[in-house]
Parts: C-alpha cells; sequence; structure tokens
C-alpha cells in the first residue's frame, strides 16, 4: 500500500536520485539521471570526436566513469557538472589520439577545458550562490560571452557570428570576464571564511 505514494523514479529530481545512488550503492538509480541527459551528452561526444562510433563509445565510458566520480564530488548542478565532465572526457580522448596519429584540436577547446575548473571548483563547493552574484556584476558583454562559451558550450566563432563581432574581441570579453570572475569569488570566499 505504501508504495503508491511513493515517487516514481521519473519523479525524483536529479538530485535526489544521485542521494539515492551513493547511499545505495545502485547504479541503476545514476542510470536514470543520466538517461535524461544522455542526448547532451551524445551530442557533445560527437561535436567534439567527429564520429558516431566514437560518440556512442565515450557515451558508455563516461556512465562508467561517473560510478566513481559521482560520489567523490558534491554535484549541485547534475547536467551543468555532467557537461563538463563528458567534454573533459572527449578531450583528454582528444589528447590520447593525437599521440597516434595528427589531430587538429581548436584553441579555443583547450582553453575552454582548463578555464572550466574555475567554475567546476565554486559550483561543487556550494559556492553556487557566489558564482551567479558574481556573474552579475560582470559587464553585459562579458556576462553574455561567459554563459554562451560555459553553459551553452558556444564556441569562439559561434559566439561571434551570433554577437557580429570579431573572434579576438569574444576571446577578450571571455578572458576578461573570468578575470573578473575569479577576482569577485576570491573575494566573496574571503569574506565568508572571515565570518566563520
Amino acid at each position: 500500500m505504501l508504495r503508491i505514494f511513493r515517487p516514481r523514479p521519473s519523479d525524483l529530481s536529479d538530485q535526489e536520485l544521485l542521494e539515492k545512488f551513493r547511499r545505495s550503492g545502485n547504479s541503476d538509480w545514476l542510470g536514470k539521471a543520466y538517461e535524461r541527459h544522455m542526448e547532451l551528452v551524445y551530442g557533445i561526444c560527437l561535436k567534439y570526436l567527429g564520429d558516431e562510433g566514437l560518440a556512442e563509445d565515450a557515451v558508455m565510458a563516461i556512465f562508467e566513469s561517473l560510478l566513481v566520480k559521482v560520489p567523490e564530488h558534491d554535484i549541485q548542478h547534475f547536467k551543468n557538472w555532467l557537461y563538463t565532465f563528458a567534454r573533459n572526457h572527449c578531450l583528454m580522448q582528444l589528447r590520447r589520439e593525437k599521440s597516434n596519429k595528427a589531430v587538429s584540436v581548436a584553441p579555443e577547446f583547450m582553453q575552454s577545458e582548463a578555464s572550466w575548473h574555475l567554475l567546476d571548483e565554486y559550483s561543487e563547493n556550494g559556492h553556487l550562490r557566489h558564482l551567479e552574484d558574481c556573474l552579475r556584476d560582470l559587464s553585459p558583454q562579458q556576462k553574455s560571452c561567459i554563459k554562451l562559451f560555459y553553459y551553452e558550450g558556444k564556441s569562439y566563432k559561434e559566439i561571434a557570428e551570433m554577437k557580429l563581432h570579431e573572434v579576438g574581441k569574444i576571446r577578450s570579453y571571455i578572458q576578461n570576464g573570468r578575470r573578473n570572475l575569479r577576482i569577485c569569488l576570491e573575494q566573496k570566499q574571503a569574506k565568508a571564511e572571515d565570518l566563520e
């Protein structure tokens, strides 16, 4: 009788599914959360790897990696975290292949992977509110370019075409915005530590 009132897995949020996975170790819970975002992961893998077969293999490999990685991280927004994780997985795969054959990896992809760590660090450590506050403090151009680049996965070239600017200008907005974010976040974190 009680089962009628239990929420179905599809009714549970990503956070709830991840929590059930952490508590039980049952990969079915993680699988249900992952399944919701599998098309996104496949799209990222296809974009970076450029081959349907490789993208499908990467989707499966990413899930296997999540079984180990998810319990190690405090994930506040699974979709954003998963986007970053999938992109980093693909970039690492491209790097491994580069030693065997020449693979052209656009510089903006390499830079984007390294600079994601700033956003990951603050969102995973429970400082997402600080991140959102600091984003609001950026200039409109920086904020828009940062969101397109980091949250929507657009390349410099794609943003330049959308904004009708030169690629160099977009790169400047993103680099300056990232620097301003880091300064703002460090200041907010220092203030929070002073209050403790």
